[in-house]
């Protein structure tokens, strides 16, 4: 049987990140996906121009249409936008998905700045969805307003990741690609449920304006995991991937690129 996941995020029109970033991972990794999109976006690879969130009720069909039909091995959640759908998504998974691995990419700006999480929406994701997720992936800014401190360097993450563990989620991974490091190395750390700490490193290819990336990890972790991975080699090859999209980018549009396909 193919595994296969859940996704549930925002669309992004341009194709570099948001669902149609995930579904090109998912279908790289030889994983079935199923999408139910919580907003709909008008952006391309300069800016965020709008943004049209599924009406409640809507989204809840979508979820419970999917959830009650197929056994998915893992969920993956992506932009949010709001407190509502939030509250939404955490009562449909704690009903229909309890026991189903779920990774959470703390979707709050896009590459270009824009916000993707209202503001008051924080501590509904903290709450609801953080308490009790299988992994948690900040970046260096999520994992500030998550964890409340500033970061600076590796040992500021390890307290991040911490901190945001004991909101009650069984894994945290920050991406430390926000963080510049004199050997030119990415450094990310994953704090484990057993409170081991794991380095995972790559080069970094000196790229600030790329876009996907949080997601197109996010993705590639959640495919690993639904294939019964263990959760530190799902990240690190989930990593590598991602290292290989960023080292192919592509200039499709006018601002930011996005990863490489067959990457």
């Amino acid at each position: 049987m193919i595994p296969k996941i859940l996704i549930i995020a925002g669309s992004d029109p341009s194709g570099g990140a948001g669902i149609q970033a995930d579904l090109k991972t998912a279908a790289a990794h030889k994983t079935y996906a199923a999408a139910a999109i919580t907003c709909l976006t008008a952006q391309n690879t300069q800016k965020v121009f709008a943004i049209h969130n599924s009406p409640i009720p809507f989204l809840r069909q979508q979820l419970e249409a999917v959830l009650d039909d197929i056994k998915f091995d893992a969920v993956k959640i992506g932009m949010l936008g709001t407190a509502e759908i939030i509250g939404c998504v955490a009562d449909i998974l704690a009903k229909k998905a309890k026991k189903i691995p779920l990774i959470l990419d703390t979707v709050m700006v896009a590459t270009s700045g824009d916000l993707l999480l209202e503001k008051k929406a924080v501590s509904a994701l903290k709450i609801k969805l953080i308490a009790g997720a299988f992994l948690v992936t900040p970046n260096i800014d999520e994992a500030e307003i998550l964890a409340e401190i500033k970061i600076k360097n590796l040992a500021d993450i390890k307290r991040a990741a911490t901190k945001i563990k004991a909101l009650g989620a069984k894994n945290i991974l920050i991406k430390g690609g926000h963080l510049n490091f004199p050997d030119k190395k990415i450094r990310s750390i994953l704090l484990d449920e057993k409170n081991n700490f794991h380095l995972i490193t790559n080069k970094k290819i000196g790229i600030k304006n790329i876009h996907g990336t949080g997601c197109t990890l996010a993705s590639a972790i959640a495919c690993n995991v639904a294939k019964k991975m263990n959760l530190v080699d799902a990240v690190r090859k989930a990593n590598a991937y991602v290292a290989r999209g960023v080292a192919k980018n592509l200039k499709v549009g006018k601002g930011s690129l996005v990863l490489g396909f067959n990457a």
